[in-house]
């Protein structure tokens, strides 16, 4: 994993503490049944005091797993 998977798998850990370390890079809204919509407002919120960027939800709709959140990390970072 690189730094941003090592830190977002934090930003799970954070709002999924139940969650197993090694599930978490497949984690999906809909495999994990405490993933509602404030859980995602949460994770966003981390995400974003993590990362350190202004969180525009219409920008995350649809990232809903750990896969695509990392993709739009990704982009976004990839801008800084």
């Amino acid at each position: 994993m690189d730094n941003l998977s090592d830190r977002l798998v934090t930003c799970f850990g954070l709002v999924f503490p139940n969650l197993p370390l090694d599930e978490i890079p497949s984690a999906a809204a809909g495999n994990i049944s405490d993933w509602d919509s404030i859980a995602q407002i949460n994770l966003l919120s981390v995400i974003g005091e993590e990362f350190g960027i202004g969180i525009d939800f219409e920008q995350f709709e649809g990232a809903t797993s750990f896969p695509a959140l990392l993709d739009r990390l990704r982009e976004i970072k990839g801008r800084d």
